[in-house]
């Protein structure tokens, strides 16, 4: 049995993307699964991954507005800086002083990294506020929050490039208070959409009513 606030988001998602809503389940089934120690990090990053692509995907299937992507993504940008580099082999970035003269070429490629950059943590913000916040506010401590969390389940769904000792593994306990987070601020924006929307439903039942009797 799910707890109220669980249920909720579960059948919001379930009228909105029901595969969000198979993986906001499975992640709080597993939650209620006791941990072993054979299988423990496997469960954690299943219960993180579900958790991380809920959460990303949650933003459109709620109605809400998006940035456009920024193109080329610095990931792409990235990708070019081999090839851009292997032109000035003789290039140094750390030479023990304070300006470093670079061509224009490099500086042109370096600031447009930076500038993708900025964007899409910028844009990353605006889409969590433009779900939570009425205003579009990426500083209000909601999206903190809610970024915060997300970040979390990102750390955890990967395995990483060490074995990480079961002691610096996430409690269940921390796993919970992250899910809580998502859950509690999803259930405010549910409330106020389906609020909305049964105002916008009886208004519109109204207005039928009234031109049935004229």
């Amino acid at each position: 049995m799910m707890e109220p606030i669980q249920q909720r988001v579960f059948d919001a998602l379930v009228e909105r993307r029901p595969d969000l809503a198979d993986m906001y389940r499975v992640a709080i089934d597993q939650l209620r699964v006791p941990s072993g120690e054979v299988g423990a990090r496997t469960r954690i990053s299943y219960i993180c991954h579900s958790m991380r692509e809920v959460m990303n995907r949650i933003i459109t299937a709620m109605g809400r507005p998006i940035a456009p992507a920024v193109k080329p993504s610095s990931s792409d940008r990235v990708q070019q800086l081999p090839d851009l580099l292997s032109r000035f082999p003789d290039l140094q970035f750390d030479v023990g002083q304070e300006l470093v003269p670079i061509p224009r070429e490099v500086a042109v490629a370096m600031e447009s990294l930076f500038r993708a950059a900025v964007q899409e943590k910028r844009r990353s913000r605006d889409d969590v506020a433009a779900l939570l916040t009425d205003d579009g506010n990426a500083a209000h401590a909601a999206v903190s929050k809610w970024i915060e969390a997300r970040g979390f389940f990102v750390k955890w769904a990967h395995i990483h490039d060490r074995v990480v000792p079961s002691e610096e593994l996430p409690s269940d306990d921390e796993i919970r208070a992250h899910v809580a987070t998502f859950e509690t601020l999803v259930d405010g924006v549910i409330t106020q959409f389906f609020t909305a929307r049964q105002s916008i439903e009886d208004l519109l039942a109204e207005i039928n009513d009234k031109g049935d009797t004229a």
